[in-house]
């Protein structure tokens, strides 16, 4: 039945094609703004706690540097009786341009958090290391294939569903190529342009 099929897509999904599910996620406005430059956040409580519902029913998380960067966000579950050191975390950070001073870092010992970055500048891998990042060396990250090989890696480290939290940028290439199965949409109800 359609019932038991949506109950076990991932779970197909991962035996069929040894990937990780991958699911969006993205706050707008209601006139498609992702950026609220006055305030941080665009939804309201509602739905920022569903979204902390949904952390708690993945392996981990993906972001960017560059997401992660802007919003100084923890990326975990913050809700009272869950566990609040989870899910793990996957930043893409291919010119290691994370910031030093970061919310996350609390959380360093506490989570599994990955960096992947290309295999260019090992004494700034060492000083993430030493940090408590974990490193994934990669090779490129310019293609479909370049994300599969990463996703089949990512697989093959224990992690069967991706919840990806990220800028519109990153997203788009995601949707473009076909890689997300599922993508969650949290529109607010005010517009945040000139009008």
């Amino acid at each position: 039945s359609k019932k038991f099929h949506d109950f076990y897509k991932s779970y197909f999904h991962n035996k069929k094609t040894n990937k990780p599910f991958i699911t969006g996620k993205i706050a707008i406005s209601k006139d498609y703004q992702t950026i609220n430059k006055k305030n941080r956040w665009i939804t309201n409580l509602y739905s920022r706690k569903i979204v902390h519902l949904l952390r708690n029913r993945y392996d981990c998380i993906m972001s960017t540097s560059k997401s992660i960067n802007r919003d100084n966000s923890l990326l975990n579950c913050r809700i009272e009786g869950l566990n609040n050191n989870k899910p793990d975390l996957f930043i893409i950070d291919l010119r290691l341009k994370l910031k030093k001073k970061l919310a996350l870092n609390s959380l360093l010992h506490k989570r599994k958090t990955y960096l992947i970055t290309l295999k260019k500048d090992y004494k700034k891998i060492y000083n993430y290391k030493k940090r408590g990042f974990k490193i994934i060396l990669i090779n490129s990250l310019k293609d479909k294939n370049d994300f599969n090989i990463l996703c089949r890696t990512i697989y093959k480290m224990g992690y069967s569903r991706i919840l990806v939290e990220s800028g519109l940028i990153f997203l788009n290439y995601l949707i473009k190529n076909k890689i997300i199965n599922d993508l969650f949409i949290f529109k607010a109800s005010s517009n945040l342009g000139k009008n």
